[in-house]
């Protein structure tokens, strides 16, 4: 018996609610250093250092093409250690390590930072998150056996995701702080909370999880005699040939663009617009909060009706409340009207995060009984990819449009035509890309019923 086998028999007495809860404990860490990367960073540096909107713009797009070359690569190698070694648990082991000082020195920058810096810290720490999150993705999918199950784990880790994200907008709120904006003495404690919480999290997952199955033979990988360019080709074409996952991969673009674009100027928009940036750490605190409650509601909706329609729904009213952003204005829009669209935000959004590993999860099984080759690092590292570089490219480019008409962080007043560029960013793009996604959610073909037959043979072929 190998050892994997071994591990597998000794936790299958173990429940599977402990395996998932010990699973997501890092993810609490690990979404509180990596939530204010994604929601204020950019601000933050404009703000508080000085940085100009077009550099810190620039920077995001050099990292995501560093990404491209490094996700897949790290997706690729994830998937062979795993079949030569029967667990991913050292690689996510060294992004972890990677990710914590990465993100103090992006988070405690020196007064005279530079773009270069900036540059530097922002591609280190986006190397550990990748090394720890491709592998981490991977590994949910294959401790996890049934629909249901998976469902689970993939909702329980946006429930952690969701309690690190309110960890962060609740340290503002805290008394020894002058103030409850987002300000460099928050994100130092930020780092600190996060790490402390993010490495002994990662001990439990690595103690009380097991590795899983996989359904394929390690020979088959490890003994290959293809050269490493002909497997990297086989492995394209299998993508390539998976139709459910090109339209994963187009639902993609177009909702992260348009999430992309929402989140990453909604700092800006609620601070330098709406004039509410005291209220701003309040109101994601309660998106957090009302974010984590819809889980479960999604959760079940998911386990009754199956993936799609929880999904087209919540994609309908997402589209809705990016039109309603663009009649917000600053004198008679208070703190109500944005905090309402918020929640009902990181209400639907949820359904999202619920359905959306769960459906990559099907796509896998799928290509695995097509093709008789386990990728889940390789599709999983073409997730991750992609939400990165569709959420960077999105705020980027709301960045670079804002910037570029000349909008101010620190005006006092803002001319028609930078405010025009803010709703256009904000707004419009987000509600045309918002269309063709929901036009590939509703196409994808795989069904509950039908991943059901494919997984049952897919046993009998690991049997």
């Amino acid at each position: 018996m190998t050892q994997t086998a071994v591990n597998q028999a000794q936790s299958s007495n173990i429940p599977m609610w402990l395996k998932v809860v010990s699973f997501v404990m890092p993810q609490i860490g690990m979404t509180l250093l990596y939530g204010p990367v994604i929601a204020v960073l950019g601000g933050f540096y404009a703000k508080y250092y000085g940085l100009s909107l077009t550099s810190i713009a620039t920077v995001i797009l050099a990292a995501r093409i560093f990404d491209a070359i490094t996700d897949p690569l790290i997706g690729y190698y994830s998937d062979r250690w795993r079949l030569k070694t029967g667990s991913r648990k050292p690689l996510i082991l060294v992004g972890a390590l990677l990710l914590s000082p990465s993100a103090y020195f992006l988070f405690v920058p020196p007064s005279n930072v530079s773009a270069l810096y900036f540059a530097l810290w922002y591609m280190t720490f986006y190397l550990g998150l990748t090394l720890f999150m491709i592998p981490y993705m991977a590994w949910a999918h294959e401790f996890t056996e049934t629909s249901k199950d998976k469902a689970m784990v993939f909702s329980a880790i946006n429930i952690a995701g969701q309690t690190g994200g309110a960890l962060f907008y609740v340290l503002p709120l805290l008394p020894f702080f002058i103030t409850t904006d987002i300000s460099p003495e928050v994100l130092k404690a930020t780092v600190y909370v996060g790490t402390s919480l993010f490495l002994p999290g990662l001990y439990l997952a690595f103690k009380f999880v097991p590795d899983g199955l996989v359904h394929e033979a390690p020979a088959t990988d490890v003994k290959n005699p293809t050269s490493l360019f002909q497997q990297a080709w086989q492995t394209i074409q299998e993508l390539i040939n998976n139709r459910p996952f090109l339209l994963f991969v187009w639902m993609f673009i177009f909702s992260g663009l348009a999430f992309g674009l929402w989140l990453g100027l909604l700092f800006i928009f609620v601070d330098a617009y709406l004039n509410l940036g005291e209220e701003f750490a309040q109101m994601s605190l309660w998106g957090m909060v009302c974010g984590a409650l819809a889980i479960p509601f999604w959760y079940r909706i998911v386990v009754r009706w199956g993936k799609r329609i929880p999904w087209l729904v919540g994609a309908a009213v997402l589209l809705m409340i990016f039109v309603a952003t663009g009649f917000l204005e600053p004198s008679y829009s208070g703190y109500l009207s944005i905090l309402v669209l918020y929640l009902s935000f990181t209400f639907f959004a949820a359904s999202a995060a619920v359905v959306g590993g769960p459906m990559l999860c099907d796509i896998i099984d799928y290509g695995c009984y097509q093709t008789g080759h386990e990728r889940s690092g390789v599709y999983f590292a073409m997730q991750g990819l992609m939400l990165k570089i569709q959420l960077a490219i999105g705020g980027a480019l709301g960045l670079a449009i804002i910037g570029g008409l000349g909008f101010d962080m620190n005006a006092a007043t803002h001319s028609a035509t930078s405010v025009l560029g803010l709703k256009i960013s904000i707004s419009w793009l987000p509600v045309l890309l918002m269309i063709p996604a929901m036009v590939c959610i509703y196409r994808i073909p795989l069904s509950e019923h039908r991943m059901t037959i494919i997984r049952r043979r897919l046993a009998r072929r690991a049997a």
